[in-house]
């Protein structure tokens, strides 16, 4: 028994588990944030767009949210933008970023595989936002290229140093 004991002392020290770098814990735990609240907001637009559309077309709760609000052409001019864009691309937006969520989960657990599977989900939302906002609303898409850019290359230098 005590032979036993010491032969899996040894082992453990032989192939001892990998540690997880505090810069990529945050950057997980960043990550995590950003893809959970992305979700749950498109999947909300995704369930709300007939309700928002309905509204916009309500006299009546239009003279209501002028007593609420003093400039209510700012929150409409909001809602009308944001019904600009496909309710389908809120649906797609949402799988996607629960594919980057997943993405991050095996990062998470050193699996090289959560790499490609987060970059890929980050360039397919950078396609989306393509072809269903940036086209409709004008919004250049430059910022979210550079973004995506910069995780990815954070996550890459974790790929080679420390995934498996």
């Amino acid at each position: 028994m005590e032979e036993y004991e010491q032969n899996q002392d040894y082992n453990e020290f032989d192939s001892p588990e990998p540690q997880r770098p505090a810069g990529l814990t945050i950057a997980c735990v960043l990550s995590f944030i950003n893809a959970g609240w992305q979700m749950l907001s498109n999947i909300i637009m995704f369930l709300t767009y007939n309700v928002m559309q309905n509204l916009l077309k309500d006299e009546d709760y239009l003279e209501m949210m002028e007593k609420f609000m003093p400039d209510t052409d700012a929150m409409e001019n909001a809602m009308m933008a944001q019904l600009a864009v496909s309710r389908v691309s809120y649906l797609l937006t949402a799988l996607l970023f629960a594919g980057s969520f997943l993405g991050v989960y095996h990062i998470w657990r050193l699996r090289k595989k959560g790499f490609h599977i987060y970059a890929i989900a980050q360039i397919l939302l950078l396609i989306v936002s393509a072809l269903f906002v940036t086209g409709v609303t004008g919004v250049s898409i430059w910022g979210s290229v550079l973004m995506t850019a910069i995780w990815i290359g954070i996550y890459y230098i974790y790929y080679k140093k420390t995934l498996q």
